[in-house]
């Protein structure tokens, strides 16, 4: 009864692979796509001082629109992440950005001597026309190295604010020095205030003349492996510790770097490879399967090119902050027999280049 003035939503770290939520009987939302997360604002639904009942309705049907729809992995059907149930004041910094912790840090400008670009945050307000948004960044050693305010007027339900920061001789985040940075954002709006917090790490990511891969313009050797989504016995719903098992297995293999089959991880994975200075490329879920009778691999259907961009869209948005992704991986084994999918790779590119400009594909 005590929450009757908040906001309640439902995160779901992953459902394979689509998923119809229900609260009390009456719909709140729904997704399609298995490896990446996706929230639901079930306030309108909720029976506040009285029991409630959430039904979510799972289907692993193959389907012709919906990425993959062929794939080498058994994608056993189930909600195999954890779930979340989130209490909010009524404005907030928006957890419905893509499922994502609606807080980015764009890097522009990263060297040396200065680390530049902008903090751009999500918000969902109601009821108020004017909030303060704080940003607050602390470095590796604690200390706050910048610190900013601005006053917000006129607030849309939905918008994205950006505020810029500039960090002087900021520690580059590399595989041999992982050093993490703490972005603190604050939105009060009366006498509601909601603060979300994300890491990231500051570098650069080229490549050399000589086709290298430089972190911070050194170039790197990559020695990496490839982390599937499943192990025996539990299927698709592995945890963390086991995920902190393949990594350390993997080091002592020799890797510095990872690959994520056909999928993003949970993110705790990647929270594991900003600690650890591991490098990990994350794939979409546009593969094809090279076993007999999975040789279809793309539909050139409005609903299988909508769900790829919605799909490839979550991904990036969802692990953005994380510095030890260098890579976003558009497809693997697909071919061309049949229907041309060169033009659809091409505006996969497009995307994934205008959404983030700093990492490759």
């Amino acid at each position: 009864a005590e929450w009757e003035s908040r906001r309640l939503f439902l995160r779901f770290g992953g459902v394979q692979r689509t998923a119809e939520v229900f609260v009390n009987g009456r719909y709140a939302g729904s997704h399609r796509g298995g490896f990446t997360a996706f929230t639901v604002e079930i306030t309108p639904h909720v029976r506040f001082g009285a029991k409630n009942y959430v039904r979510v309705i799972v289907s692993g049907s193959e389907r012709s629109d919906l990425l993959p729809v062929s794939s080498d992995m058994d994608l056993m059907a189930g909600i195999y992440r954890g779930v979340e149930l989130i209490s909010t004041p009524k404005s907030i910094i928006s957890p419905l950005h893509y499922s994502s912790d609606g807080v980015y840090v764009i890097q522009e400008s990263v060297d040396n001597e200065h680390a530049i670009g902008v903090v751009r945050s999500y918000l969902s307000t109601t009821n108020v026309d004017h909030a303060t948004l704080t940003m607050r960044i602390v470095g590796p050693d604690g200390y706050e190295v910048d610190y900013r305010t601005v006053r917000l007027s006129k607030l849309s339900p939905e918008r994205p604010v950006d505020i810029p920061y500039e960090i002087t001789h900021p520690q580059l985040w590399s595989p041999d020095s992982p050093s993490l940075y703490r972005i603190e954002m604050t939105l009060e709006a009366g006498r509601s205030i909601d603060r979300v917090e994300v890491v990231t790490g500051f570098r650069d990511i080229s490549v050399d003349e000589d086709n290298r891969l430089c972190i911070n313009g050194e170039p790197y050797d990559v020695r990496g492996v490839n982390m599937p989504h499943d192990r025996y016995g539990y299927g698709l719903a592995i945890s963390e510790a086991m995920l902190r098992e393949d990594v350390a297995m993997a080091c002592d293999m020799g890797a510095n770097a990872l690959r994520s089959l056909s999928g993003p991880h949970m993110s705790q994975l990647y929270d594991l490879c900003d600690s650890e200075g591991l490098l990990a490329w994350v794939d979409m879920p546009f593969t094809r399967s090279p076993i007999a009778f999975s040789d279809i691999c793309y539909f050139p259907t409005k609903a299988f090119h909508d769900n790829g961009f919605e799909q490839l869209r979550e991904i990036i948005y969802q692990n953005y902050n994380h510095p030890s992704i260098i890579m976003w991986g558009l497809f693997s084994l697909v071919w061309q027999r049949g229907d041309d999918i060169v033009s659809y790779v091409e505006e996969l590119n497009a995307l994934a280049h205008e959404i983030d400009s700093s990492r490759p594909t």
